[in-house]
């Protein structure tokens, strides 16, 4: 479920709910692997495109649309 900024998902046996305009950074690693902090978090959220892709595509759509730049070009 995701709408307007807000990303649901489940990671690590948690349920959260993420303002995806309030994180700072995102990685890319050339596994596919896509990586963010939450605010006032040291724990990393990893999500693939194997492990959830509805919230790995709709991350990578944000991060396009808010930067105009994209990890696969």
């Amino acid at each position: 479920m995701s709408t307007g900024n807000w990303l649901r998902i489940s990671y690590d046996r948690s349920d959260y709910l993420i303002d995806l305009d309030r994180i700072s950074a995102f990685c890319h690693s050339p596994n596919g692997k896509l990586t963010f902090w939450l605010p006032e978090s040291s724990i990393p959220v990893i999500i693939s495109p194997q492990s959830d892709l509805e919230s790995y595509n709709r991350v990578m759509d944000f991060i396009k649309q808010k930067t105009g730049q994209s990890f696969l070009d």
